[in-house]
């Protein structure tokens, strides 16, 4: 354990700018404080040279240049581990247009690299006028005055409640966080082009076949392929993979202006949950508050996906239908602006080990989850972490010592990542008033969203990785 107290002393050293414990969540009053989180947003890269030679053994292979594989292989190369990124796509990219970031996302990247959190600096927003609520939960229907009627509001204690002085609720917009992150990546540190079609293994490393008939091999992998991910049908074979939660989701991305002229400064510039039976449309600014990320989900329990492909088309008047009785100028922002497809949601809960042999799965290759806590990256980024201090203390160099990192990332990450999973889909039937002895009342509402997020924000990062490390040297000696 000697090591891993010299290593997590000098990151503390290094990284940490004051010593303020992340707050736990609680449930006051609506009224926020006018702030501020405006930045100027950098020019981003679109590609990277190809690579050379693969690198000397040990050599790590990532499947999946998503926000997943880009922060493991930074973490990785900070440590001085060679890797290379192998991406499907011609180039960068993520779908959709906003993702949360909370504390325990925040507070991951920078234990990671303080490049990563600079990153996400440049292009973070958050609440300009209520900078100390996670979210405000509204009514989606019109009260008498043509209001949305405001029935809790989730806050911190503090407007800056962690260390990196950031307010509770973050967002960023996916693509310009990516590409800023990606900047980090050395050139030749990626391949794009590159879909993985199968996976061998054998005691010399694990070949990597690819759609175009190439072939590389490779002393580890790591799957941050996502929920469709062909590392994770090696790893759990061909039995049930992520499944249809129940819920599909319309996506739209508008002007603020635009959503504030038809909603008002306060919703359009602070996160909103707007809540109805079956149904939650959530809002929050993106982009430094110049666009306004919208999210209309539609919950029904037990509901099969008939469509082969998880994103289909749609049309306005499906979205009227599945939202009818909401509030009209919802929908007319939705309709207007919207991407006029509707988006599957998907999720893995098992029990299954995140590895198998010489490759693992990191992020939604190995706990798919629904949106409803804001934090599948956030679960993404903690994985990163750990995975990257395991094996920056500990480079594996047999095949035995492979299994002993892998078994103590999953012994570590697997009971939390699932939990997580199964939060977030109870979550999903909590904010659409289905959640059994929930329903719509709103204080038991409050209080179960309250304690989910205490569980999930108030963690200690560093101990998990202590942990892990005290897992691995307990094998090791």
């Amino acid at each position: 354990m000697e090591s891993i107290r010299r290593f997590l002393s000098r990151r503390k050293a290094n990284n940490l700018k004051s010593s303020v414990k992340p707050s736990v969540p609680t449930i006051v009053a609506a009224d926020g404080v006018p702030a501020t989180a405006k930045q100027t947003i950098s020019t981003s890269i679109t590609s990277i040279p190809s690579p050379p030679t693969p690198p000397t053994d040990p050599n790590i292979a990532i499947i999946g240049g998503g926000l997943g594989g880009i922060v493991l292989a930074i973490g990785l190369l900070r440590r001085n581990i060679p890797v290379h990124i192998y991406e499907s796509a011609p180039s960068f990219g993520e779908i959709g247009a906003g993702v949360t970031i909370g504390v325990n996302a925040v507070t991951a990247l920078n234990l990671i690299s303080p490049d990563l959190l600079s990153a996400f600096n440049t292009h973070t927003t958050h609440n300009e006028s209520n900078p100390s609520s996670f979210l405000a939960f509204r009514k989606a229907t019109r009260n008498g005055n043509g209001d949305n009627e405001l029935v809790f509001d989730l806050k911190s204690d503090e407007s800056a409640p962690n260390w990196t002085k950031s307010p509770t609720r973050m967002a960023v917009h996916r693509a310009r966080f990516l590409d800023e992150i990606a900047k980090l990546v050395p050139e030749g540190g990626v391949t794009f082009g590159k879909t993985l079609r199968e996976l061998a293994e054998d005691a010399d490393g694990v070949k990597l076949a690819f759609s175009d008939g190439t072939e590389k091999k490779y002393s580890l992998v790591i799957g941050c392929d996502g929920v469709h991910s062909v590392t994770r049908k090696y790893v759990h074979g061909d039995g049930p993979g992520p499944a249809f939660s129940g819920e599909y989701a319309y996506r739209a991305l508008v002007p603020a202006k635009v959503f504030q002229h038809a909603m008002g400064y306060e919703q359009a510039m602070n996160g909103t949950l707007y809540i109805g039976n079956g149904g939650t449309v959530i809002t929050y600014p993106v982009e430094h508050g110049r666009s306004i990320n919208m999210v209309a989900i539609r919950t029904r329990p037990g509901s099969t996906w008939p469509h082969k492909a998880w994103l289909v088309p749609s049309t306005h008047e499906e979205l009227l239908a599945d939202f009818e009785g909401y509030d009209q100028r919802l929908l007319d922002l939705l309709g207007r602006f919207g991407t006029r497809d509707k988006w599957a949601i998907f999720h893995y809960t098992h029990e299954m080990e995140y590895y198998k042999g010489r490759v693992c799965l990191l992020g939604d290759s190995a706990h798919a989850t629904t949106p409803h806590l804001g934090n599948g990256a956030g679960q993404v980024m903690e994985d990163a972490y750990v995975l990257s201090g395991l094996l920056g203390t500990h480079l594996p160099k047999t095949e035995e010592d492979i299994e002993k990192v892998y078994k103590a990332y999953d012994a570590v990450r697997r009971p939390r990542s699932q939990q997580l999973v199964r939060y977030s889909h109870v979550t999903g039937m909590t904010y659409s008033m289905q959640e059994p002895g929930v329903e719509g009342d709103f204080e038991k509402m409050r209080k179960v969203l309250g304690e989910r997020l205490r569980w999930l924000l108030e963690t200690d990062l560093e101990g998990h990785l202590a942990e892990a490390v005290a897992l691995l040297e307990s094998k090791v000696d």
